[in-house]
C-alpha cells in the first residue's frame, strides 16, 4: 500500500477544514438591517450592546442600510448572512422561488405610522385625501411601500395612486418639515418625537394589536431574524446561537424596565432626548415577543394582506410552512 505524500496530506486536511467551516462553525456573521435605531428592530441592537452575541462566540457586523428591501437585496447578493426584517419579505420571496426563513419573531405587530405633514393638516382625513399626492417611504418595495400600497387597495383605490418618495427614516423629518411629501411612513421614536412637536399627525397606526387588527383585519408579525434556507440549512449552530442571543434581548425587554433598556442603547439612539426616548420605548413595550416565536395565526393574515396588493403573491401557490422555522427559537431554554 503506498502511503500519501505530505503535500496530499495537507490538501486532505484543507478540504476536511473547509466542508468543517461551511457545516458549522461560522465566527463573524453579518446581518443587515433598515433602520438600526427603529424599535422595531431594538432587539438586534440590545443583544449587541448587551454581549450576548459574543457570549454565543459570535462577532456580528451590522449593516444598517435605507429600508427593508434594501436589507433584503444584501442577503440576496450575498454580503451579509442574515437580515433583521419583517416577516413579509420571506413570503414575498416565495414568488420568486427564493426560500427564506424567519427564525424568530420580535414583533408581535409592525409599528408603522402614517403621518400626515403640519401644512396638510386640513386637507387630509383619509388615504382618499393622499392620491395623487407624495408620499415618503424608506425605499420601494420596503415594508412602508407596502402599507401605502395596502391601505390604497383596502380603500378600493389603485395600488400606484399614491405616489411615492423614497429616502430613509432619517431623511423623514426633515421631508415633512420640507414639504417634500405630504405625508410620511414612519416608527417610533420618530414617529412620537413627530406628533409630539406637532411636525405631523397620526392618520394610519399599527404601533397598537388595537391599530393592527383594524387595518389588517387581524395578527400581522412583523421584525425578527430570517436567512436564506441555504444558510440556515449549511449553518445551523450559527442560526441557533443568534436565535439564542435575540431570544435572551427579548427576555431582557421583558424583565427590565425601560430606563434600564434605555440606558443599554447607543446614546445616539436616543437623538438627545433620553427621557422622551424612553417613554416612547415604555409606549412601545407590549410590541415584542417573548419567546420569538411566530404565532400560527399570523402568516396567513399577512398573505392575505399582501395578495391584495400583489397579484403575482395572490396567484402563487405559497406553503406558509416554508416561510418561518419555530424550531431554533423552541431550543431556546428559559433560564
Amino acid at each position: 500500500m503506498k502511503l500519501c505524500s505530505h503535500k496530499h496530506l495537507a490538501v486532505v486536511f484543507v478540504v476536511f477544514a473547509m466542508a468543517c467551516s461551511k457545516s458549522s462553525d461560522l465566527t463573524t456573521v453579518r446581518i443587515a438591517v433598515g433602520g438600526q435605531n427603529q424599535f422595531i428592530y431594538l432587539p438586534l441592537t440590545l443583544a449587541d450592546q448587551l454581549g450576548y452575541f459574543k457570549d454565543e462566540g459570535l462577532t456580528v457586523r451590522i449593516s444598517d442600510l435605507r429600508g427593508g428591501s434594501e436589507a433584503l437585496a444584501a442577503l440576496m447578493g450575498g454580503s451579509v448572512d442574515l437580515v433583521t426584517g419583517f416577516y413579509e419579505h420571506t413570503v414575498r420571496a416565495r414568488v420568486q422561488d427564493k426560500r427564506l426563513v424567519m427564525v424568530t419573531l420580535f414583533d408581535r405587530y409592525p409599528g408603522l405610522v402614517l403621518m400626515v405633514g403640519k401644512r396638510h393638516f386640513d386637507q387630509v382625513r383619509t388615504i382618499q385625501d393622499l392620491v395623487g399626492k407624495p408620499v415618503g417611504v424608506t425605499a420601494a418595495g420596503s415594508s412602508t411601500d407596502q402599507l401605502v400600497k395596502y391601505i390604497l387597495r383596502q380603500n378600493n383605490l389603485d395600488a400606484q395612486a399614491i405616489p411615492v418618495v423614497t429616502g430613509g427614516i432619517a431623511t423623514m423629518m426633515a421631508a415633512l418639515q420640507q414639504d417634500h411629501v405630504w405625508a410620511g411612513v414612519t416608527v417610533d421614536p420618530l414617529a412620537s418625537k413627530l406628533e409630539r412637536d406637532g411636525i405631523a399627525r397620526v392618520l394610519y397606526d399599527t404601533r397598537t394589536e388595537k391599530g393592527t387588527r383594524e387595518i389588517f383585519g387581524g395578527p400581522w408579525p412583523a421584525g425578527g431574524f430570517y436567512s436564506t434556507a441555504d444558510f440556515i440549512s449549511e449553518h445551523s449552530k450559527v442560526v441557533q446561537s443568534v436565535v439564542n442571543a435575540g431570544i435572551r434581548a427579548l427576555r431582557y425587554l421583558r424583565d427590565h424596565s425601560p430606563e434600564d433598556v434605555t440606558a443599554a442603547m447607543p446614546e445616539s439612539f436616543w437623538a438627545g432626548d433620553r427621557a422622551q426616548y424612553t417613554e416612547s420605548l415604555r409606549a412601545n413595550i407590549d410590541m415584542y415577543t417573548t419567546d420569538g416565536l411566530m404565532p400560527s395565526e399570523g402568516p396567513p393574515n399577512v398573505l392575505k394582506t399582501l395578495s391584495l396588493v400583489d397579484e403575482k403573491v395572490a396567484s402563487a401557490k405559497i406553503d406558509l410552512r416554508e416561510t418561518y422555522d419555530n424550531s431554533f427559537a423552541e431550543n431556546v431554554k428559559e433560564k
